[in-house]
């Protein structure tokens, strides 16, 4: 079957499990490489399990990768339409996340939280669920975080023993609240020598939450030109490590777009540029866009789906 690249049921129940695709507590392991593989694991496991192969377990694994993708919209705040990203109308797609919602309470109560508040003082921003500790925070003082009933994260700095006490701000993605936590936490022991990089990741990060926003929006013609200059600007712009990592794979993933829609087109890359932009692109340029759209199959793209993505970059005309 083409669509699992030769990956039957035992293979997923080992190797597709969502721990093994993402981190929720670190940020740095990167946006797109996690959200792409959930979606890739989720499509092949679907796949194995539309073909009437799989065992019980491969449902249910099914089902899990549903809600996993429901949490990560949220975590990191991007648009999300099941039957556009997974081709899975959306009320059945929703009826595996409520399965699985249904065999773990955890799950359920995260569920329940972001949609009907059934458990949530609605609208509470003092009703807070606890999301778990950071793992990085130790010694005396532990790092938590926590969505309120308003649908924010939130975050708190808990000496050992001491009641929990959130700060009142509040932020729309969790990447927004550990960076946040990370800069206050900083200084709290010592004089934090790295305030400024601290600083510096948290406005960055507020730049890079609307290209995450749109990760799978599909868009082609001049805009996806402009934009790619525009990812660069603020590349170019960003001063610390967090966000420079943040907006490569941002570029990376517009690059390659960019020689997507070329292929798909079946026009150079050259003519696709010289429609989105007034100034001549030089042949560095060229090549630039082509490395950077391979960097991105590399590093951001499933294994399961590299070999068909690199096969369409092998199609592209400079």
């Amino acid at each position: 079957m083409s669509e699992t690249i030769g990956c039957d049921a035992s293979w997923h129940l080992t190797h597709s499990q969502p721990p093994l695709l993402v981190d929720y507590f670190d940020p740095g392991r990167g946006f797109a490489g996690q959200i792409n593989g959930l979606v890739s694991r989720f499509q092949t496991v679907q796949a194995v399990c539309q073909s009437g192969e799989g065992p019980m377990r491969l449902t249910e694994l099914r089902n899990e990768l549903a809600f996993h993708l429901v949490k990560m919209s949220r975590w990191w705040g991007f648009d999300f339409c099941p039957l556009g990203l997974t081709g899975v109308r959306n009320p059945l797609f929703m009826s595996y996340v409520k399965a699985h919602a249904a065999r773990s309470v955890e799950d359920e109560s995260l569920l329940d939280l972001f949609t009907v508040q059934r458990h949530m003082h609605g609208g509470d921003p003092g009703h807070i669920l606890v999301l778990g500790r950071d793992p990085e925070s130790s010694g005396t003082m532990s790092i938590l975080y926590g969505v309120d009933g308003q649908k924010s994260f939130r975050f708190t700095t808990r000496a050992n023993g001491a009641a929990i006490a959130w700060y009142r701000h509040s932020y729309p993605d969790f990447v927004s609240a550990w960076l946040a936590a990370w800069t206050y936490h900083c200084p709290a022991g010592h004089v934090c020598a790295n305030m400024r990089e601290h600083l510096a990741a948290e406005r960055e990060h507020t730049w890079a939450r609307s290209w995450h926003r749109q990760h799978f929006h599909r868009t082609g013609g001049s805009l996806i030109v402009r934009l790619y200059l525009d990812a660069m600007s603020q590349l170019s712009a960003c001063q610390s490590r967090f966000g420079r990592t943040e907006f490569e794979s941002i570029v990376n993933a517009i690059a390659f777009k960019i020689v997507r829609h070329a292929v798909e087109r079946r026009i150079a890359i050259a003519s696709l540029l010289a429609e989105g932009s007034a100034q001549e692109m030089s042949q560095r340029v060229i090549d630039v866009i082509r490395q950077r759209a391979r960097l991105y199959v590399g590093r951001s793209i499933d294994p399961l789906q590299r070999p068909k993505l690199e096969a369409l970059l092998d199609q592209c005309v400079p």
